[in-house]
């Protein structure tokens, strides 16, 4: 009777270990798939975004980009947007980018971002944000950019915004 040869059993654990990566990637990948999708059902559907879809990867969607399998960047620029940011926008765990530039969000300036833990760029220009710039804002510890001009904040910068001492470039424009 003819036997099939047993694999090695040092190439086992291996084998094992070199899958966990792929299954991670593809968890993280589902995940943040769903964040997107409910963030894009919470914006009200703009038609702009309505490409995203639960039988392809968010990877491959236009105003997405990831970086080794997770969704590092948001562009949501000009898509008329015209409701608050839902907070689900920070379980994206390892977002980095956030352009929201040139829609029409209402509301004070966004503190729910605050959660946003790897935040570098925000662009939040051309909107319809009122109230002042917090004094909290020192949270977005992170940043190297941030743009608010063109909104309708109102007051001083605060004193804390020298906090952030990663920050390149702000446009202000208070």
């Amino acid at each position: 009777m003819f036997k099939l040869p047993q694999p090695f059993p040092e190439v086992l654990p291996l084998l094992f270990l070199i899958s966990i990566p792929f299954n991670v990637i593809s968890e993280t990948i589902e995940t943040e798939r769903t964040v997107l999708l409910n963030l894009k059902q919470q914006l009200g559907n703009p038609p702009a975004i309505q490409s995203w879809n639960d039988s392809s990867s968010p990877c491959s969607w236009p105003e997405i980009n990831c970086t080794d399998g997770s969704v590092t960047s948001v562009s949501l620029h000009d898509i008329n947007i015209t409701v608050k940011i839902p907070p689900s926008i920070c379980k994206l765990k390892n977002l980095t980018f956030l352009d929201l530039a040139s829609n029409f969000i209402p509301g004070e300036f966004p503190t729910l971002l605050y959660n946003c833990s790897k935040l570098q760029y925000l662009d939040l220009s051309y909107n319809h944000f009122v109230g002042s710039i917090p004094a909290d804002i020192y949270q977005l510890s992170t940043l190297v950019y941030l743009a608010v001009n063109s909104n309708n904040f109102s007051g001083d910068i605060p004193p804390s915004y020298r906090r952030l001492t990663e920050i390149e470039r702000t446009p202000f424009g208070i």
